[in-house]
């Protein structure tokens, strides 16, 4: 999980350069939340503690999913409940149903709803924004009331420096920590890919009259937690499928979910909903793929198992 953590750092160092310092302290409440909780379960469970740095790598990502106006109070509720009820009720590192980041995020959308909705942000005191500039459109909400994206605006989403949630905005750093991933063989890209070529493949052909630009394309991509939901959640070894064939299954389940909330849904982001959506399918899924083979008490599987 170091290594993840590493992966995260230079978005997490951006996202205090552009929504000020005041996330990084939501960074570390998270933080010392999700260790304290932790803690509390081992020591009422007389359980023995792991020490695998997996509470901190749940503790980053539910901030990263917070909007830059989030109270203090916010980290603190979803990462408790991410560790304690998403993660360890149900046994803890590698049985984990739900991916315990956006376990957190459900709760805290169901209880503080237009808040966690909240994607602009207010220009804190001593940041480099200026004190009139309050609010700023992300890449979604633009493509949604029929805007064509510039040039320089894709280039603002693609480093960060544009409205979104604390920890999505980047791609450029986003994309970096996950090739840190990739090389160091913590995730596979099988996963990421296929939601990606999904996404931009449904937005190309479906996203209005025609085929869509390369603008609306670049926009879907870059534009939400689309980077950082595929490379850094929906990976999850514990709620993903563990065959090949299934985690392809999956990521485009992801993709197509992602394009329902795009084109259809009531709020145009959706990756953390799809990615929810295909952890509860994740068991079928693997169900579906596993057959028994005559004569054994194992299984076998279709397609190659994966070596995480």
């Amino acid at each position: 999980m170091g290594w993840v953590v590493l992966a995260l750092l230079p978005a997490i160092l951006a996202s205090g350069y552009f929504f000020g310092p005041r996330v990084w302290l939501l960074y570390l409440l998270a933080t010392v939340t999700a260790l304290v909780a932790e803690a509390l379960w081992f020591k009422f469970t007389n359980k023995t503690a792991t020490h695998d740095l997996s509470a901190v790598v749940t503790a980053l990502l539910l901030t990263m999913n917070l909007p830059p106006s989030a109270p203090w109070y916010f980290p603190v509720i979803g990462t408790f409940f991410a560790i304690i009820v998403v993660k360890e009720f149900f046994g803890g590192l590698g049985y984990n149903f739900l991916n315990p980041a956006l376990g957190g995020r459900a709760l805290l959308v169901g209880l503080f709803f237009s808040e966690m909705f909240k994607i602009s942000w207010s220009a804190p005191p001593f940041d480099r924004i200026p004190p009139e500039v309050v609010t700023q459109a992300t890449p979604l909400e633009l493509l949604r009331n029929g805007e064509l994206l510039s040039g320089s605006f894709l280039w603002s989403s693609f480093i960060g420096d544009i409205g979104g949630r604390i920890g999505e905005t980047s791609s450029l750093l986003l994309l970096l920590g996950g090739g840190l991933l990739l090389w160091q063989g913590i995730i596979h890209i099988r996963i990421p890919a296929t939601i990606f070529v999904t996404v931009g493949l449904g937005v190309w052909l479906f996203s209005g009259e025609g085929l869509a630009s390369w603008q609306t394309v670049l926009g879907h991509l870059t534009g939400g937690g689309l980077i950082l939901g595929s490379i850094y959640m929906a990976t999850d070894y514990a709620s993903s499928p563990a065959t090949v064939l299934g985690e392809y299954l999956y990521a485009l389940g992801i993709g197509l979910i992602i394009l329902l909330f795009r084109f259809w849904g009531a709020t145009y982001e959706g990756v953390s909903y799809a990615i929810l959506t295909m952890n509860c399918a994740t068991p079928l899924i693997d169900r579906l793929i596993r057959r028994r083979v005559l004569g054994e008490p194992g299984s076998k599987t279709l397609g190659v198992k994966l070596d995480h």
